[in-house]
C-alpha cells in the first residue's frame, strides 16, 4: 500500500520522505554525490539496508536517516562539506542547551502530539527541580533523593526505574514515559514540594511520610476518576515552561 509522501528538511532542502526514510536518490544529490547505476552493489558497498519506498512511480531506494548521516559525513564534496559545517552547527547548539533548537526539532515533528509530550516533559523536569531544592532547604539529605524517586515511579508507573528503562528502551527514564505519566508525576512532585512548605516538613523520615501519604492519594484518584488528575496537574504545575 502507498504510503503518504512527507518532506525532511536539511539546511534550505527539502527530502522527499516516508516513515523516517528519504529518497535515496534526492538525498545523494543534496550530497553532490552521483547516483549509481548499480543501486544494490552501492548499498552493499556502503553497508545501506533502508528499504524502497513508492514516492509516485514505483518503489526506488531510500535511505534511513542514519545512514544518510554517515554519507554526509564521509563525503567530500563541497555540497557535503557545506552540510558537514551546518550539521557541527546543530551539534554545537545542542551542547550549548540551546532550547531554540528544541522548539525547531518539535515545529518539525510531523506527529500533533509530539509538543505536548515535550511540554509535559520540561514540566516534569522543572517540577523535579523545584522538589529536589525544597527537599534540601527542609533538611533532606543523602538517599532521601532516590527514595523520593523510587516512592514515585511505583506510584505512578508501577515498577522502578530500571524495569521501565529495559521493558521501554531508554537510557533516561523520564524519557521513556508518555504524556500521562508525565503530569501524573509533575503533580505529585509539586505537591510535595507544596506540602513541605506549607506544613514545615523537616528531615528525611518525615519527608517521605507526606510523600508516600500524596502518592497514595494520587493513585486512588487516578484510578477512581481516570484521567482527571491531568487536569488538576496542569493547574497545579509552576508556570516556568519553556
Amino acid at each position: 500500500m502507498k504510503v503518504a509522501s512527507q518532506s525532511i528538511r536539511v539546511g534550505t532542502h527539502s527530502l522527499p520522505a516516508q516513515g523516517g526514510f528519504v529518497h535515496a536518490q534526492r538525498a545523494l544529490e543534496l550530497l553532490g554525490l552521483a547516483s549509481p547505476a548499480d543501486w544494490p552493489g552501492y548499498a552493499r558497498t556502503h553497508g545501506l539496508i533502508a528499504p524502497e519506498r513508492d514516492f509516485g512511480i514505483g518503489p526506488e531506494p531510500t535511505l534511513s536517516l542514519p545512514e544518510f548521516v554517515r554519507l554526509g559525513f564521509g563525503a567530500q564534496t563541497p555540497q557535503a562539506r557545506r552540510w558537514q559545517k551546518g550539521a557541527h552547527r546543530l551539534l554545537a547548539r545542542m551542547l550549548a542547551g540551546d532550547v531554540r533548537l528544541s522548539a525547531e526539532i518539535a515545529e518539525a515533528n510531523p506527529d500533533p502530539q509530539a509538543g505536548r509530550w515535550l511540554h509535559a516533559r520540561l514540566e516534569n523536569q522543572n517540577a523535579r527541580k523545584a522538589l529536589m531544592s525544597t527537599v534540601a532547604r527542609h533538611g533532606g539529605s543523602q538517599l532521601v533523593y532516590g527514595q523520593l524517586g523510587s516512592i514515585s515511579n511505583a506510584s505512578v508507573l508501577g515498577m522502578d526505574s530500571a524495569t521501565l528503562r529495559q521493558e521501554r528502551g531508554v537510557k533516561n527514564t523520564r524519557d521513556g514515559l508518555n504524556t500521562d505519566e508525565l503530569l501524573r508525576l509533575s503533580y505529585l512532585e509539586s505537591a510535595t514540594a507544596r506540602a513541605i512548605e506549607e506544613r514545615g516538613v523537616h528531615g528525611n523520615a518525615a519527608i517521605l511520610v507526606l510523600h508516600r501519604t500524596l502518592a497514595a492519594q494520587e493513585r486512588q484518584t487516578w484510578q477512581g476518576r481516570g484521567a482527571a488528575p491531568q487536569g488538576q496537574a496542569s493547574q497545579a504545575l509552576p508556570p516556568q515552561v519553556g
